[in-house]
């Protein structure tokens, strides 16, 4: 059964989300290949990404698929956050499998997307919190006393760090906070793409074949990445905003080993979702 809901109406952006991220993209990446019909793309988000009928949006969305079934035996009984929840593409299955939910992003713009989604679904068990120049206690405090056994994280972990030197710790350090926003026992759920190993072998030709944008690379170090999963020489490269080129999620495993218990993983062909819990 699938478990993951499509918002069926999704409000589009009055924002320029990826105009803005084409000009920052080609400010760090000069010599990126971006398509034309980038140029002019104004849908929100979700649109773009999740909500087509597409092959690729499909495989977009398999990893709100593997989340859900990964955690269903928390349905109904629990309360959620969904921390980096965008313009609120996966607030609809949330909203239905859990009692209340809380979604917090960065962006102002995508918390004003996100609420007018809410009220066009009618999603009365959701609050949205933009998070930008909150510290964590303000974030606890937002909650109003809730308890939240359960997080997502969903595609959020590779953009976090500060430089590509620190990126792992920060990350680490980034879930220990996440986690106090949680009961004692709470669980939190990762998703990240793959960027080393066969399937990122398969994700970069398949970007090939289909025109689409994609950071620029060297013949070396896209043959370490593939064949040594090895993707340390592309960290100092490595770019919060929204480049993955230096990610390693293997890597992430090892750094988040001290202070977390990997409880399920699953392993989808691009990106990987992990039930994580805190070490006590």
């Amino acid at each position: 059964m699938k478990l993951f809901i499509r918002p069926k109406e999704v409000v589009k952006s009055t924002s320029n989300y990826y105009k803005e991220w084409l000009s920052q993209l080609q400010k760090h990446y000069p010599n990126a290949k971006i398509p034309k019909h980038y140029q002019d793309e104004t849908r929100s988000y979700s649109e773009y990404n999740y909500s087509s009928a597409s092959i690729v949006s499909s495989i977009k969305t398999g990893h709100f698929e593997a989340a859900l079934q990964l955690t269903k035996k928390y349905f109904h009984d629990s309360n959620a956050i969904d921390f980096g929840c965008a313009d609120g593409v996966f607030l609809p299955s949330l909203s239905k499998y859990y009692k209340n939910v809380f979604g917090f992003d960065i962006m102002q713009d995508f918390i004003n997307d996100a609420t007018l989604l809410k009220e066009k679904m009618s999603l009365n068990n959701v609050e949205l919190c933009c998070t930008k120049g909150l510290i964590f206690e303000e974030m606890k405090a937002s909650l109003k006393g809730k308890p939240y056994h359960i997080v997502y994280l969903l595609e959020v972990m590779e953009h976090v760090g500060d430089t590509g030197e620190t990126m792992y710790a920060d990350k680490r350090n980034l879930l220990v906070q996440v986690s106090n926003l949680l009961e004692k026992d709470g669980i939190i759920v990762v998703s990240v793409p793959k960027m080393v190993g066969f399937s990122y072998l398969i994700q970069r030709m398949g970007l090939i074949v289909l025109g689409l944008g994609r950071e620029p690379i060297s013949i070396s170090d896209f043959l370490k990445s593939v064949f040594l999963c090895d993707a340390s020489s592309m960290e100092k490269n490595w770019w919060h905003n929204y480049g993955h080129l230096g990610f390693n999620h293997l890597k992430l495993e090892k750094e988040l080993a001290p202070e977390f218990t990997i409880i399920k993983k699953k392993n989808l062909l691009f990106q990987v979702v992990y039930l994580l819990k805190r070490k006590i």
